[in-house]
């Protein structure tokens, strides 16, 4: 039986305006599908808000709000038998979210109703949303593929329905939330503050944290290089700074620069540009989109940016770089 509790829309509480405390805000989805793990889906909430809370002492203030969807308007039912509310997808086809959380409960039945929201969900993936998957395999998502059931599978109250045989258990679910969360606040603010978020939560324990946290920054320069490189490749495609690099690398920035140089060559500012051009060539080739678009999803500032860097590493322009590559296919 449901709830006749009301229903609630999950969502980070706001912290306090300041006058000078500058804000970075993360636009973030809960994707819910029937049968969702509540305390997963609470978890992200609570992670989230513990972040912005804490970060609101520094010297910049990360938000993130939070959007509740599903494939349709009205209430989603838990795995707790609790209503939760939430928005069509479909009302936010033009937002860009810089993480999507799709949780898909044990018994889930995903059925045709929900391609839209799949496809969707893999468009916003192929923009360079972070996109963390909790709970269940989702059909058409990270190669789960979709199939229409034979008919002894059919079920008579619906058209076409999968259902899971793969299912993971709550506590995984569980953990796939914490990580998820962890690792999105420790990809914008570092080690540091996901541990210290981590420590608020009551449902880590310390396997999880372990887990979590196995590929920590190490403490030798060259280590902490690597990290910054590795987390630079990682988020190219967004809008992110040297400064935000070596925080990562619990460094200075004039000592990551220094470092960098000697371990790679290169500085942090040359690294990220080779990688965001890569990211270029292959949208040039795989796509049609127009330059300005193609910049945007790299993670520079417009098609004039893209063009002059692009000229200056690849000695030709963009469109001459699709024309031949698509003359040598």
């Amino acid at each position: 039986m449901m709830s006749m509790h009301p229903p609630q829309r999950l969502e980070s509480k706001d912290s306090e305006a300041t006058d000078i405390v500058p804000q970075r805000v993360r636009q973030v989805a809960v994707v819910l599908f029937d049968g969702f793990d509540l305390l997963s889906a609470s978890v992200i909430a609570n992670a989230l808000e513990i972040a912005s809370e804490l970060s609101a002492r520094g010297p910049v203030q990360w938000v993130y709000p939070i959007t509740t969807l599903s494939d349709h308007d009205g209430y989603i039912a838990s795995s707790a038998a609790l209503l939760v509310s939430s928005e069509t997808f479909e009302a936010h086809v033009g937002q860009e979210f810089d993480a999507i959380f799709a949780i898909v409960g044990a018994d889930a039945c995903i059925d045709s109703r929900a391609v839209p929201l799949i496809a969707w969900i893999n468009r916003a993936r192929s923009k360079a949303a972070d996109v963390r998957l909790v709970g269940a395999p989702l059909p058409g998502l990270d190669g789960h593929a979709y199939r229409e059931p034979c008919e002894h599978e059919e079920d008579t109250r619906r058209d076409v329905t999968h259902r899971s045989g793969d299912c993971k258990t709550r506590s995984q679910s569980l953990n796939d939330a914490l990580t998820g969360a962890l690792k999105l606040i420790r990809r914008d603010m570092g080690d540091g503050m996901a541990r210290r978020v981590a420590e608020r939560l009551s449902v880590c324990s310390r396997d999880m944290l372990n887990a979590i946290f196995e590929d920590v920054v190490g403490n030798t320069p060259a280590e902490k290089v690597r990290a910054a490189a590795h987390w630079l490749q990682d988020n190219c495609r967004r809008q992110v700074t040297i400064e935000d690099a070596a925080q990562v690398a619990a460094m200075s920035e004039r000592s990551l620069l220094r470092h960098f140089r000697s371990e790679l060559g290169m500085t942090p500012s040359d690294y990220l540009m080779h990688a965001r051009l890569q990211v270029v060539c292959n949208l040039l080739v795989e796509t049609d989109l127009p330059v300005d678009k193609v910049a945007k999803r790299a993670g520079l500032t417009s098609g004039d940016h893209l063009a002059r860097s692009f000229r200056r590493h690849m000695k030709t322009s963009p469109t001459e770089y699709r024309a031949q590559r698509r003359m040598q296919c």
